[in-house]
């Protein structure tokens, strides 16, 4: 199967999977597997906000799915209640001071949700991560997809059940202290003035502060969300921690919530292509964050699934046909011209300064 950007859909391509939008109250199936495309639902898929898709396509060997409407069923329903439950935590119109019983109790629903889809779906990261993006971004919903993506670092670093549990459950809360200020300074389309940056770093003491009142957390879950803006050579915040000093928890969420906000929609820059914030992260290693958390982050979310359809810095097409150990470097299948040549980006040395740059543009066919 293919994964195709739905502004390159055409008339007659075949959906190799559901198509399901997920929203803070609803989850429907909007198109079924084996529709055919018409022009019509082309548009309906964009007006949806829908950013990619499965469709059928020769040469890709689809992945055996007796069960996987079900399973995409219950995972969205389960993305849809955590968006909903966050929502109702994070959006307060007072000061939150600390969390409720039943907010506590939420999250963690929400975490053991989390840990036993990605357990059970090796797929489900990458898709559900790309569905995300489809909504407008809110700190809550920043908050999910950190959660997430530290979930699978946690299992790459073969951390205990109860490890990885204080993890997602800190992820989920890491930005709990942006509830407390100025929501204007939180949005602001510009560069923050020097005062308002002070204000916003103050977010990880005011999140620690909201959960010690509580005293339902551990002192890991309150260190994750106290350090997680520490950075690895000393230079970040609130206290300047170095290296190996700042706790795994923290090191963790840190990286996963650089990765996310590079990659989204903010109101003061465009988005980053995944490959782009990978290679940023990877040359940032020692200076802003831990390597061997940044090498766990690259295996666990590969930015190119089997089946993605990419550009080449040559200008060829291609799909990506399978992955190899640097997950920049994948294994591709040229589309069009020279049609069916295998390319591996790791070890052909004619392709040494090649690199995969971008979503393929051109013609699909099967």
């Amino acid at each position: 199967m293919l994964i195709v950007p739905v502004n390159n859909l055409r008339e007659g391509m075949q959906l190799a999977d559901n198509v399901d939008t997920t929203t803070a109250t609803e989850y429907r199936t909007l198109l079924r597997k084996g529709t055919f495309l018409s022009s019509g639902m082309i548009d309906m898929l964009k007006e949806e906000g829908i950013k990619t898709v499965h469709i059928v396509g020769a040469g890709i060997e689809d992945t055996p799915d007796e069960d996987l409407s079900q399973r995409n069923q219950k995972i969205n329903a389960h993305i849809g209640i955590a968006l909903k439950d966050l929502d109702e935590i994070f959006d307060s119109s007072e000061e939150i001071k600390e969390l409720s019983q039943t907010a506590v109790k939420k999250v963690d629903g929400i975490a053991d949700d989390i840990i036993n889809d990605i357990a059970c779906d090796s797929s489900f990261l990458g898709n559900q991560m790309i569905a995300l993006q489809n909504y407008d971004d809110y700190t809550y919903k920043h908050c999910l997809r950190v959660a997430m993506l530290s979930a699978s670092v946690c299992g790459e670093l073969g951390m205990s059940e109860d490890e990885t549990k204080e993890t997602v459950v800190a992820g989920l809360l890491h930005d709990i202290g942006k509830s407390n200020i100025d929501h204007d300074i939180i949005i602001k389309p510009g560069k923050l003035t020097d005062k308002e940056f002070e204000e916003i770093k103050r977010h990880p003491l005011i999140g620690y502060n909201i959960l010690k009142s509580g005293g339902h957390y551990s002192s890991n879950i309150l260190s994750g969300v106290l350090f997680h803006q520490e950075k690895y050579d000393g230079s970040g915040y609130p206290t300047g921690l170095v290296g190996e000093k700042i706790p795994l928890i923290a090191r963790i969420l840190t990286v996963c919530d650089v990765f996310d906000a590079l990659t989204s929609n903010r109101p003061y820059r465009v988005p980053w292509s995944v490959a782009e914030t990978e290679e940023y992260i990877l040359g940032s290693c020692g200076t802003h964050f831990d390597m061997d958390v940044t090498q766990a982050f690259l295996r666990a979310f590969n930015p190119y699934p089997i089946g993605t359809m990419v550009q080449l810095s040559d200008g060829r097409h291609g799909v990506v046909i399978r992955h190899n150990t640097n997950v920049l470097r994948p294994a591709v299948r040229i589309a069009g011209f020279g049609a069916g040549e295998e390319l591996d980006l790791m070890n052909d040395f004619r392709f040494l300064t090649i690199s995969v740059t971008g979503i393929y543009t051109g013609e699909y066919s099967a």
